[in-house]
């Protein structure tokens, strides 16, 4: 057995009686403002959303610790912060076991992934290597790991395995790690001189830090291990030279593996490493195309909004998407704009005059928020809406139940072609009567239920983990609160949150409890979806009548031209109702529907009990785009988060 070590220098390592206890918690970024906007940017239309796990083991039983605990926050930093990855999950220390592993790819990421996304899977580590029959296999030891013990560890045979699993449009494995036996083969083209029509294309690879007989190494003042020090350093820019286009803000898994081997190689001597370290790329697939990192400053500025269909009008540099969506606005309701340029130019405010006019509006040319709110109404109901909206009536219910409108028989389209795969395709949907909460479920009536219920949400006995996802003060969302205290220290007038889909199954429990009338439930995706319509995504009449991420809140996508009233979550009915007598449909807070999660419209397979939930209407920490009707987002049912609350339903009878 030929074992490979990662040894450290210019450090002194004591023994640790216990573990780092580690971390296992997700950071998601907003849905338009990272790695889509930017590949899109980039002009490669097919691709979208990017998730990564990032893995971590520096403190062991049996192996040589290393000081490498903060290499695996340094790459999910980078992912998050730079390069514009949408969903990170980080695992460390002890909470890298096999199972939470298997756990992680199979039943979190599966369902999560989709086939024009990219999976990004980082292990920073021991490597090991065993001799059978005449070929080598690779392990990654974890935390408890015993020497020669390899069924303790990670094989790579369970790293293939659940790769499969993964159905993404590019996977790049990033193994910090050095041994043999790996998976795939010599790439067969020079992926470093892969073109950029090329790019796009499917691939799956791999790199690791060094082959079988060699040692990588970790030093103190690079904060890390020599291979994750190169890694970033490279995909900050420094690897963007090393292919035949030169320098074209794109970083192609080939120019990465070129880069990493050259500063790995003038590392070793300037710490004096006399022996060899030789980055490895792997092909996994027989790819046609190869993981690419865009370099964000390479293309142009985030206002300039480049997600256009082939049908739509490209704005040029400086122009503004608001304007161009308020232009097509003018089109559909007959007046002329001039061209869709995003520019409010001579003939845009002849338009906007006009109908002002017609209007009995102030006639200024100007897109102020009376005109922004009239074209709304204007638009209202959605083109996509068959039958006309109901008049709402209110239904007080005899039970404890909220305040309820009566939604009548309706056949509308569902989804769009012309948007995110998730988003479609556009289906036919007929909706029987149905019931529907005014307002998301208020902290007052979940009160009442936890009060009737003798439930104990003040000491966290509830169960082992009664853990939710806040927004910390730097904008990230991250596993810190306790459920059960924002429970706790929520004003009663304000939605409920940080409740996962079990919980809500408790409280539909307590309200169907003696109720004679149809049972309490979760509104269903396509109501969900009928009631927010089509409504134009215009900011300024948004800052009047939804609440999403406005100037006067921490997020680094906030719609800085809008001021909402309301810098994290609402009150309950505190804007302005729609045209059903229904508060915060949009906004606020996402709010969970009954459907499991499928990745497209046209997969209907039932998959109860949900292990992944779909979450519509998006919330206060939201950009306009994603407010849009046909949004809608995948969330592990076990999940709480503070913008994501729920509002019931039931069927009329």
């Amino acid at each position: 057995m030929i074992r490979a070590l990662i040894v450290s220098i210019g450090i002194a390592l004591c023994p640790i009686a216990t573990h780092a206890e580690g971390l296992d918690e997700v950071t998601v970024a907003d849905r338009f403002s990272n790695f889509e906007h930017l590949l899109h940017r980039a002009g490669f239309t097919n691709l979208q959303k990017s998730y990564a796990l990032v893995v971590g083991v520096s403190d062991f039983d049996q192996f040589q610790d290393l000081p490498t605990q903060n290499d695996p926050t340094r790459v999910r930093d980078y992912l998050i912060n730079e390069a514009g990855f949408d969903y990170v999950h980080i695992l460390t220390e002890e909470k890298v076991t096999k199972a939470r592993l298997e756990e992680l790819m199979i039943d979190e990421f599966r369902p999560l992934i989709g086939p024009s996304d990219r999976f990004l899977f980082y292990w920073s580590g021991h490597g090991e290597t065993l001799e059978v029959g005449g070929g080598e296999m690779g392990f990654l030891p974890l935390a408890q790991s015993k020497k020669e013990a390899f069924s303790t560890m990670v094989a790579m045979s369970d790293l293939t395995r659940w790769n499969r699993f993964i159905q993404a449009h590019q996977v790049l494995y990033l193994l910090d790690s050095c041994f043999s036996g790996l998976a795939g083969g010599a790439p067969q083209s020079d992926l470093a001189e892969i073109t950029r029509e090329q790019l796009s294309g499917p691939g799956r690879h791999m790199i690791t830090a060094g082959r079988v007989n060699e040692q990588t190494i970790a030093v103190d003042d690079l904060g890390g291990s020599i291979f994750t020090h190169a890694l970033l350093k490279g995909l900050r820019g420094a690897a963007d030279t090393r292919n035949g286009l030169g320098a074209d803000g794109l970083i192609a898994v080939g120019e990465l593996q070129s880069y990493i081997g050259q500063e790995v190689g003038r590392l070793r001597g300037v710490y004096n490493w006399q022996k060899t370290i030789t980055p490895q790329i792997r092909d996994l697939s027989g790819s046609d195309g190869a993981f690419f990192f865009p370099l964000p400053a390479s293309f142009p500025p985030d206002d300039v909004d480049d997600r256009a269909d082939a049908d739509s009008t490209v704005i040029p540099q400086g122009g503004d998407p608001d304007i161009l969506q308020l232009q097509q606005a003018l089109a559909d309701l007959g007046y002329d704009p001039g061209p869709t340029d995003g520019q409010l130019g001579f003939a845009t405010r002849l338009a906007l005059s006009a109908f002002q006019t017609d209007n009995a509006l102030e006639r200024t040319g100007d897109a102020d928020d009376a005109t922004l709110i009239a074209i709304l109404k204007a638009l209202a109901p959605s083109p996509q809406i068959d039958a006309p909206p109901a008049q709402p009536y209110p239904v007080q219910t005899p039970d404890r139940g909220p305040e309820m409108v009566r939604i009548d028989a309706a056949t509308f389209t569902m989804g769009r072609n012309d948007a995110a795969p998730e988003e479609g395709p556009a289906v036919d949907v007929t909706l029987d009567p149905f019931l529907i909460a005014t307002t998301e479920t208020s902290m007052a009536l979940f009160n009442e239920y936890v009060v009737d219920e003798g439930l104990d949400f003040v000491s966290q006995k509830v169960e082992a983990d009664p853990t939710c996802y806040a927004w910390t003060d730097d904008g990230r969302l991250r596993r810190t609160a306790f459920a059960y205290n924002q429970l706790q220290n929520t004003p009663e007038d304000h939605p409920v949150a940080c409740v996962n889909l079990e919980d809500i199954q408790g409280f539909l429990a307590w309200l169907n409890a003696g109720n004679d009338g149809a049972p309490y439930r979760l509104p269903t995706e396509a109501e969900f979806e009928y009631l927010l319509g089509g409504l134009p995504d215009l900011s300024a009449a948004q800052c009047v009548a939804v609440n999403a991420a406005d100037s006067a809140s921490v997020f680094r996508w906030r719609n800085q031209s809008c001021d909402d009233g309301n810098a994290w979550v609402s009150p309950v009915g505190f804007y302005p109702a729609d045209q059903f007598g229904l508060y915060d449909m949009r906004g606020n807070l996402w709010e969970w529907v009954s459907d499991c999660w499928h990745p497209t419209h046209n997969d209907t397979s039932p998959t109860p009990p949900c292990k992944t939930g779909t979450v519509k209407g998006a919330s206060f920490d939201d950009p306009p785009k994603n407010l849009a009707a046909t949004v809608r987002q995948p969330v592990a049912a076990s999940r709480r988060q503070t913008n994501i609350g729920f509002r019931v339903a039931r069927d009329a009878r």
